[in-house]
């Protein structure tokens, strides 16, 4: 299977969110409805239906209308209370938040809402008394170190957060506490701890946004810490040459910028939104970054985060005009363009994603990131050779510091456009350089297998890329392939079955299941399975030139497979 597709991480274990973020009605909560009721009823249904469609300005604005016509409903401030979060209306969301903690029916993330409020408010006794309910309700108890020790920053003395080991939410909790520290750090001016905390989260490999970078690099600046701000720029892709500039735009950016309870609380939630994203079903990750969001409205990290949790929930039109608030001055701004970009293409809007695209690229003259991101679009879009020109020209940019994953990402291109000469080489090349990079090793691998090329080295790579990635979709199927192509079917079968087992709406996944099936001589279950390829395609260019290929195959099961 192409690298390009996204695999499948290791679940996490977040006790957190077990059971769900909406509590069930009792029959108590329950209003009794008489014949006064229509206009309620009408903006209600309005609601409900708009929420059915996934329209969420439609729904929170019907939502509006419902909770001031009844006020007293359990059932309108559930419901809008859910789709307030997911829109981003706070004060909808607070609004029926209080109306369901009157009652006992505060949502596991509404006390976070709370607790944003207060702090807010500046009402630091009531920030503490929440900070104690959310210790005594156990969900999302990992942030009460944390808050404990911000809200110490501002009602003295302060106290820095320590995570209880014996605690059930310790080891989820120990991921964030050097970060935290390192925030802390520079808002007391303490540039030794500063730089020590910093040091820690580099080893932990904390993933700090592009914004975070450059604010910390302004504040590590003031402290006369030039070495660890120009170290927190380089990883925003920031090069020597450029250095000296980026220094000065992150004090003029940045110099004013303040690093407070509200934005410590907003990392968190947004670091918990992202470490959920692809782990968990459904909105429980894009309500998580909300809060974020509520905590810090201004920061474009947490934005793009909403943005990335929206496209993921399936809320792609939310997606797109959340990474639009970025501004173009913003170092994140570049960012935010690929995620709008994603959210076109979610749509199926491939031509104005090319076109933004396009734009973006005319528009940052001999910009690496803008020729990396019109490369990504055209991949989507099933243009490999244009592609391949934009990952090349961003090559070019880069000259002899040409990255392995541009490599790749070249290299991939020019193989789906069909010039395996010149792509063979950068692959190979991509495995060389990275032996074990379990996507490189198994681009290359289902390159070779589904060119009937040098079969036992394809299987060789594809059994390292799965000892090295096991449980991922892609890779089983790109083995089983590999075992098909050399005339394996044995092998074949029960791998590329595990692998539909684990994306049964992976249209290629089901393509290769009855080619397979085709091949061992069982044509009627081949038929079942390129049938099960079909549904689940799309509109795209590339869905379509696979649907074309499979209705052909389709066309030739013969008429008596049925009595197999």
């Amino acid at each position: 299977m192409k690298a390009a597709r996204r695999s499948v991480a290791a679940a996490l274990c977040v006790a957190v969110l077990a059971g769900g973020l909406l509590p069930a009605v009792p029959a108590w909560a329950m209003r009794d409805r008489d014949d006064d009721t229509d206009l309620r009823l009408n903006a209600y249904a309005r609601a409900r239906m708009a929420e059915g469609d996934r329209a969420l300005l439609d729904a929170i604005s019907a939502y509006r209308d419902a909770i001031e016509d009844d006020p007293s409903s359990i059932e309108v401030a559930q419901r809008s209370y859910r789709q307030a979060v997911l829109a981003g209306d706070k004060m909808l969301a607070l609004k029926s938040a209080h109306s369901l903690d009157e009652v006992g029916l505060l949502p596991r993330d509404g006390t976070v809402l709370l607790l944003i409020d207060a702090i807010d408010r500046k009402n630091w006794k009531e920030a503490a008394l929440i900070v104690d309910r959310l210790e005594a309700e156990e969900n999302l108890a990992f942030l009460v170190p944390f808050m404990r020790s911000w809200l110490s920053l501002e009602d003295k003395p302060y106290d820095p957060p320590v995570v209880p080991l014996a605690e059930s939410y310790a080891s989820f909790a120990v991921r964030y506490l050097e970060e935290q520290l390192l925030l802390q750090r520079l808002v007391l001016g303490d540039a030794a701890g500063a730089r020590e905390a910093y040091t820690h989260a580099v080893r932990r490999k904390t993933a700090f946004g592009t914004r975070e970078r450059w604010m910390m690099a302004a504040r590590f600046m003031a402290l006369d810490e030039r070495g660890v701000a120009t170290s927190l720029l380089e990883g925003a892709g920031v090069d020597a040459a450029h250095m000296d500039d980026a220094l000065r735009r992150a004090r003029k950016l940045y110099r004013k910028a303040r690093i407070t309870p509200l934005y410590g609380l907003a990392l968190l939630m947004h670091r918990l939104a992202i470490d959920l994203s692809g782990q968990t079903e459904g909105t429980a990750p894009m309500s998580i970054a909300r809060m974020a969001s509520f905590a810090d409205p201004g920061d474009d990290d947490i934005r793009i985060g909403v943005a990335r949790t929206a496209l993921l929930a399936g809320y792609a039109d939310t997606a797109f005009s959340e990474a639009g608030l970025v501004e173009h001055n913003s170092p994140a701004w570049l960012e935010a363009q690929s995620f709008r970009m994603r959210a076109l293409l979610d749509q199926g809007k491939e031509e104005e994603a090319v076109e933004h695209a396009r734009a973006l690229k005319d528009k940052e003259q001999d910009s690496l990131p803008a020729w990396r991101l019109l490369g990504d679009v055209l991949i989507q879009a099933g243009d490999y050779e244009g592609a391949a020109t934009a990952y090349g020209k961003a090559r070019d940019l880069m000259g002899g510091n040409a990255d392995a994953a541009l490599l790749l990402q070249w290299g991939g291109a020019l193989e789906q456009a069909g010039q395996w000469e010149q792509a063979r080489p950068l692959l190979e090349q991509v495995v060389e350089r990275a032996p074990d990079s379990a996507v490189a090793l198994n681009h290359l691998g289902y390159a070779l297998a589904d060119r009937g090329e040098d079969l036992p080295r394809a299987i060789s790579l594809l059994e390292k890329a799965n000892r090295l990635r096991p449980h991922n979709a892609a890779f089983i199927d790109s083995l089983g392939w590999a075992y098909y192509r050399n005339a394996q079917y044995d092998k074949a079968l029960p791998l590329i079955r595990s692998a539909v087992a684990m994306e049964p709406g992976n249209p290629e996944l089901n393509d290769h299941h009855g080619d397979i099936l085709w091949a061992m001589g069982r044509h009627f279950e081949a038929r079942y399975a390129w049938k099960a390829a079909l549904i689940s395609l799309g509109d795209t260019k590339r869905d379509d030139m696979l649907k074309t290929a499979i209705n052909a195959k389709i066309a030739a099961v013969p008429e008596d497979a049925s009595a197999q």
